[in-house]
């Protein structure tokens, strides 16, 4: 009797399927925010989506450490330091009508480092303890707040309305990518890509990210390659894999994280897809290979 109880309280594992439904609802949810702003073309909206998922992607990174009490002051210098930072942003954008200044970035993991160690100054060292502290809040910062803060700066490349067809095309190459990868490997994946990493992955899922991130981009580039100046339809065929790549080691970078953390996602904000960096971990990677190539070829 015991067995038959503990049996029917179980509860089974969702499908594939389900999974799948799950993330397509999450993420038909943040489509319907972006393309709300899109269609509004809102600058003031699409720059407040920015700075909130940054700012959020941050915070979710540094509560990965929430277990090391001695470390909560110099996770808050390190999401302070983000907060000001998204704060100067918004209001440069929004009152120039331009991308921020390249200051700001510069400054961000200089001001994060020196926070760091002022903290040190109030308390006891403890060896290695303390380095971990401050290597791991200026390291959030530039991984998540100086990467993510290239989405602003496609936003504003080669002007507004521009930007926001820039944005649109990372945005829809990248999670394509995702969305790919998963679709494949879900449906056919069978051999392992770096299991010790990350256990899902695999080459045919890989293979279906690449096509996946074509697919986008090809979509993209036919509704709106007059408004995508400099890109032409050449770049666009070399920009796809490099954006592709580029989300792929984005989310790999992520999976690296979380097997050192012992965690399988970042958080539990968005259903069927964890939390705030599960969504953005490839867009940190693939927003400043966008950027870097736009301005290669403009």
């Amino acid at each position: 009797m015991l067995e038959t109880s503990n049996s029917e309280t179980t509860p089974a594992a969702p499908s594939k399927l389900q999974v799948f439904f799950v993330r397509l609802r999450s993420t038909l949810f943040l489509w319907a925010l972006i393309g709300s702003a899109l269609i509004l073309r809102s600058e003031g909206m699409m720059m407040g989506l920015v700075a909130f998922f940054g700012f959020l992607t941050t915070i979710e990174y540094l509560r990965l450490d929430k277990d090391d009490v001695e470390g909560r002051f110099y996770r808050r210098s390190a999401w302070m330091v983000t907060l000001v930072y998204w704060g100067l942003v918004l209001w440069q954008t929004l009152t120039t009508h331009a991308a921020h200044a390249w200051w700001l970035d510069m400054a961000l993991p200089v001001v994060a480092l020196q926070a760091a160690f002022c903290i040190t100054l109030g308390g006891s060292l403890q060896d290695r303890d303390t380095l971990f502290r401050i290597h791991n809040s200026v390291f959030a910062v530039v991984y998540t707040t100086f990467m993510f803060g290239f989405m602003a700066r496609l936003l504003y490349f080669n002007g507004l309305p521009g930007g926001m067809n820039h944005m649109l095309l990372v945005i829809a190459v990248t999670k394509f990518t995702d969305m790919g990868a998963y679709v494949v490997g879900s449906l056919c994946g069978r051999h392992k890509m770096i299991p010790r990493i990350s256990p899902a992955k695999t080459w045919e899922g890989l293979a279906g990210a690449f096509l996946f991130g074509y697919l986008a981009m090809f979509i993209v580039m036919y509704f709106g390659a007059a408004y995508l100046k400099p890109l032409t339809w050449g770049h666009a065929m070399l920009l796809a894999p490099c954006i592709s790549l580029a989300a792929v080691v984005g989310d790999l970078a992520e999976s690296v994280l979380k097997r050192c953390h012992h965690i399988k996602d970042a958080g539990h904000k968005l259903p069927g897809i964890g939390g705030i960096l599960d969504l953005t971990d490839s867009l940190l990677f693939t927003a400043p290979v966008t950027y870097f190539y736009l301005q290669a070829i403009a």
